[in-house]
């Protein structure tokens, strides 16, 4: 069987999907391993992020020590290895607080805080579930909107500016009370971080796995809303910049410069029908749709992963170039596969979805680019993968 490989040549929309214990977040796993890989002068242009919503990911900083996959990578030719300078975990400070009332420790690199600024009057309605004709989301509206003629602000900002406003004073608590849950989370500052999300190089692991759904605050998604939102319009700066180079319309050193500020994305997201489901919306929703249909131009690739491909918003499935493919036999997720395929992929499908054996790795793959279809075994990993299935053997009786 030949080798298949993934090109970075141009940007994807990509999907891996399986049913649970399948390979999705292994096969993920083995695809950051190939942005580490890369040559530098490769590598330094590309910037890896991984949203990680089941913290499975933070093992890429660790060789791998399964003695079962050590004896499979001989036949792949490849040695246990890891990237702990090259991958960087950032966590929420909740998630740590957690930890520590527990006597424990959670391994990161930096704590995840993002500029209060950020969040824009849309966003904070959507996760607060007001709409902004209703008093208390008119109210948040026209105080954002105020501060947000300045620099930076900050929590103890967002109070002032309610308290100075002429409303009622029931409408003034509420407002403050929703603001003040989420500044205890401790996720929002003034200044956010001081390292980026998005840097040349790096492959950056977003644990937000503890946030999950607190209560109903959507934080996972206003986190990816963000990120992805602000990457759309920096990308699209340079893009912008550097076709005026070519055309010599603006200095060439300029657009370099830019290029490395502002490297092409890679953003996987495991559990995407999370935030980007078939029915409804979410607060990251918008964000990732125009990733998906505008961020082609500026450089913005997305491989979104999860069991149930019927779960996930239409556009996505339509407009994924690659598709990897695990162990799947539901009738809708199938049904889901062929609605985005061509007419030509419908019929292999079925024949190769009944002959597929459930072996953890084996995947088909639907190509657009070269209008195939092909099973494939995907390699054992460098780094050890920590996303197994929780079992009540001890460790020495699980292999």
């Amino acid at each position: 069987m030949g080798k298949t490989h993934l090109d970075i040549v141009s940007p994807h929309c990509m999907l891996v999907v399986g049913k649970r214990g399948t390979g999705k977040s292994y096969t993920l796993g083995v695809i950051a391993e190939g942005f580490a890989k890369l040559k530098e002068e490769y590598s330094n242009r590309v910037s890896l992020i991984l949203v990680d919503t089941m913290s499975v990911f933070h093992s890429l900083k660790k060789r791998n020590t399964n003695q079962r996959e050590i004896q499979a990578m001989r036949r792949f030719g490849i040695e246990p290895k890891s990237w702990e300078d090259v991958v960087r975990i950032l966590v929420p400070q909740v998630a740590i607080d957690e930890a520590e009332k527990d006597g424990k420790d959670i391994h990161r690199d930096e704590v995840l805080k993002l500029p209060l600024c950020k969040v824009e009057i849309h966003e904070w309605l959507d996760l607060f579930d007001l709409e902004i004709t209703e008093p208390v989301g008119t109210l948040l509206s026209q105080v954002i909107a105020d501060l947000k003629e300045d620099a930076n602000f900050s929590f103890q900002d967002v109070y002032r500016k309610v308290d100075e406003t002429d409303v009622e004073k029931d409408r003034k608590e509420t407002l403050k009370n929703l603001f003040s849950m989420i500044e205890d989370l401790k996720l929002f500052s003034k200044d956010g971080m001081d390292v980026k999300m998005a840097e040349g190089g790096r492959i950056t692991v977003l644990d937000i796995s503890y946030l999950g759904r607190l209560g109903k605050y959507e934080l996972r998604n206003l986190i990816v809303s963000i990120f992805a939102r602000e990457q759309m319009a920096k990308r699209t700066l340079y893009t912008t910049i550097e076709m005026q180079s070519q055309a010599d319309l603006v200095d060439s050193k300029t657009a370099k410069n830019i290029t490395e500020e502002y490297p092409i994305i890679y953003m996987l997201i495991d559990e995407a029908h999370l935030f980007l489901p078939s029915e409804g919306e979410t607060i990251s929703s918008k964000a990732l749709i125009d990733w998906i249909k505008l961020g082609r131009h500026p450089g913005l690739s997305l491989i979104l992963a999860t069991q149930e491909p019927s779960a996930l918003h239409t556009s996505a499935i339509r407009q994924s170039d690659l598709i990897i493919a695990h162990n799947l036999t539901a009738k809708d997720d199938l049904d889901a596969l062929k609605v985005a395929k061509q007419s030509y992929m419908k019929k292999g499908l079925d024949e190769m979805v009944g002959k597929m054996q459930f072996k953890r790795g084996l995947a088909m793959i639907l190509d657009d680019k070269t209008r195939k279809l092909k099973m494939s075994r995907v390699r054992p990993r460098h780094t050890l993968h920590t996303g197994v299935d929780a079992s009540a053997l001890p460790d020495e009786e699980r292999y």
